[in-house]
């Protein structure tokens, strides 16, 4: 028994783990690669928030994982004004390369070898990518290279020129950044949704019988495994969802079944048998499809619906308390449905992990600060007033709607724990 519990929760842990880790990695890369593509300079590409589990870096990012997978961040240049690192009159040091430009500047203990030591004169990472310093006897102005680091004393910060900066990129680009995360969790759960269906099969359209059940009224009308069914009643018959439907409404009335055997049309006529329930029967199962294009075509269609009701879910709980209250699911909730889809195997949990793919991309579409549908707002607003908003009052908006996302988890947090008890 306590067997059993341990390895119960060691499969619910590591599931939550890779399901959380899969989705915001998705993510994560949809800014990424945009970013990139873009020319931004990208700092960090971090899965999870808090302590290093571990790290490398290759070219000018680092990548790292850290101990709670319940997030993660890209962290891209210009994000944060450059300017804003430094303060004007405060002692600094700067090392310059062979052509005179700054190559590290920054608190005179962490710059080892320097060239000059002053005070900042003026500094220009945003335009003319420029720095002044001044000493006793002279203000002395460089430029910035290209590869120029500002030292903190931990790990270094690369200074991106100005065409490597995300606020120095058009609105139609930020916006396409903002938004590839989203769109990446919408195209993760079209595959996953696509690897599951092509496991189990999907139902063939028009329906196509796999299998005929012997005494029945499909076999005394002699159908056989293979026949598609065109039509019934002269009617077309397109899914086998609307000819169950027609089956089980005409207990022992007479059907004309339109048939397609080996290319030849044929006209079966049969009565389908009446259950206990009243319901009809004629004794014949589905053939399944699981060719890769029907199983993307329906993935397709499948992602759409849920994120029609997904959408509608979320509407109902930004207008009505109780349905938030109710019907809402936070971490605690989510973890434990994880560790039900687990124990019952690994396609219902990518089927899971696809549903809450399109669960954050859409949360993530919400104008709340600090998620990618605020800052296509902000983008939107910027665009409309055509010059941008002020930083401060942005970092201001941003820091309030970080907090309020964070009591709102916490109370969903709090409200799961009360419902399980």
């Amino acid at each position: 028994m306590i067997a059993s519990l341990l390895a119960g929760g060691f499969r619910t842990a590591i599931a939550v783990v890779v399901v959380f880790v899969v989705m915001v990695m998705i993510h994560e890369l949809g800014h990424f690669l945009v970013a990139k593509r873009a020319g931004v300079l990208v700092y960090r590409f971090a899965i999870g928030f808090g302590p290093k589990l571990f790290s490398f870096k290759k070219g000018e990012t680092e990548y790292s994982l850290r101990l709670f997978p319940i997030g993660g961040y890209v962290m891209l240049a210009g994000e944060i004004p450059q300017d804003t690192y430094f303060k004007l009159g405060e002692p600094i040091a700067i090392r310059v390369d062979e052509k005179q430009q700054v190559t590290l500047i920054g608190e005179i203990e962490d710059v080892r070898n320097a060239s000059l030591i002053g005070k900042l004169h003026a500094i220009d990472t945003l335009r003319d990518f420029t720095v002044s310093i001044k000493t006793e006897d002279q203000i002395h102005a460089y430029a910035f290279s290209k590869d120029a680091f500002l030292a903190t004393g931990k790990d270094p910060i690369a200074l991106a020129p100005p065409d490597r900066q995300m606020n120095q990129k058009s609105i139609p680009v930020r916006m396409a950044i903002a938004f590839a995360g989203p769109l990446m969790n919408f195209i993760l759960a079209i595959v996953l949704f696509a690897i599951v269906m092509l496991s189990v099969g999907t139902l063939s359209s028009p329906p196509a019988l796999a299998s005929i059940e012997a005494g029945t009224p499909a076999a005394v009308a002699g159908l056989q495994p293979g026949d598609v069914l065109v039509a019934v009643d002269h009617k077309p018959v397109q899914s086998w969802d609307s000819l169950v439907t027609i089956i089980q409404s005409h207990a022992n009335v007479p059907l004309v079944l339109t048939i397609d055997r080996h290319q030849a049309m044929k006209t079966i006529t049969l009565v389908p048998r009446k259950r206990a329930d009243g319901t009809g029967f004629i004794g014949v199962t589905p053939k399944l499809d699981h060719s890769i294009g029907t199983a993307l075509e329906d993935s397709v269609v499948q992602t759409a619906q849920y994120t029609s009701m997904i959408t509608n879910a979320f509407g109902m709980m930004l207008t009505h308390s109780s349905t938030f209250v109710k019907d809402g699911a936070g971490p605690v909730k989510i973890v434990q449905v994880i560790g039900q889809q687990a124990a019952q195997g690994i396609l219902q949990l990518i089927n899971l992990t696809a549903i809450l793919s399109l669960n954050l991309a859409i949360l993530n579409l919400v104008p709340i600060p600090p998620l990618d549908g605020s800052r296509i707002l902000l983008l939107l607003i910027e665009w409309i007033r055509r010059r941008p908003i002020d930083p401060k009052k942005e970092y201001i908006v941003n820091a309030v709607g970080f907090l309020l996302v964070i009591t709102l988890m916490v109370v969903r947090a709090y409200l799961d724990v009360t419902q399980l008890l």
